[in-house]
């Protein structure tokens, strides 16, 4: 049995991104737990997502998000400011709870909106050299043109087969468009040449 850890700013980032993912590896018999960075727990929200994904009840963090460290309006793109800490606050919560899972895969943003949060979880991660595999961040993504390169690294189909219902219904639970998660992922597959939908993954 392999331990699969999603660090992510927001359970719902990860749901949209790399949910059927998730689900397909605890469906495997995986123990698979999100590490949420940004949130303090009590969000129902977050309870039915991890339901109908069928992973364990996610880990937060409480670390203070964007809003809270003074980022407004476009500020949120333009990158964390010298005197910004939250990456380390974010690294030294994860490297405990790292050293206490002892992950066998970890999924992380890859951060295409640019988000200062994402931007500290790829920090954090970084200064504590966890090697991962980053999603391609969703929603944020549905307006990239399909195929546009994603950066170094090789690109990773992972077919979503019988888990995109669960990764829908997951992403249900925050309101997300499922109707536009559903056809990118079928967009995706078909690109790819995958005979179905996909969720796309990085290794750098």
């Amino acid at each position: 049995m392999s331990r699969v850890v999603a660090v992510t700013p927001r359970l719902s980032d990860a749901v949209q991104s790399c949910g059927a993912t998730l689900a397909r590896h605890a469906a495997e018999g995986h123990d698979v737990v999100a590490l949420c960075v940004f949130t303090s727990g009590g969000d129902p929200r977050d309870e039915r997502a991890a339901t109908a994904l069928a992973i364990h009840p996610a880990v937060h963090f409480a670390v203070d998000d964007a809003a809270a460290r003074g980022y407004t309006g476009h500020a949120r793109h333009d990158g964390l400011r010298p005197d910004d800490d939250a990456a380390k606050v974010a690294g030294a919560g994860l490297a405990v709870a790292l050293a206490r899972i002892e992950p066998d895969l970890v999924l992380a943003p890859l951060g295409l909106g640019g988000d200062v949060d994402h931007e500290v979880v790829s920090r954090a991660l970084d200064e504590l050299d966890v090697g991962r595999l980053r999603w391609l961040d969703l929603p944020f993504a549905l307006a990239r043109t399909p195929g546009a390169p994603l950066g170094a690294g090789e690109v990773v189909v992972v077919p979503a087969g019988e888990h995109l219902a669960a990764k829908l219904e997951a992403a249900s639970a925050y309101g997300a468009d499922v109707e536009r998660l559903e056809r990118h992922a079928r967009e995706e597959g078909e690109r790819t040449g995958a005979g179905g939908p996909v969720e796309l993954l990085v290794r750098r």
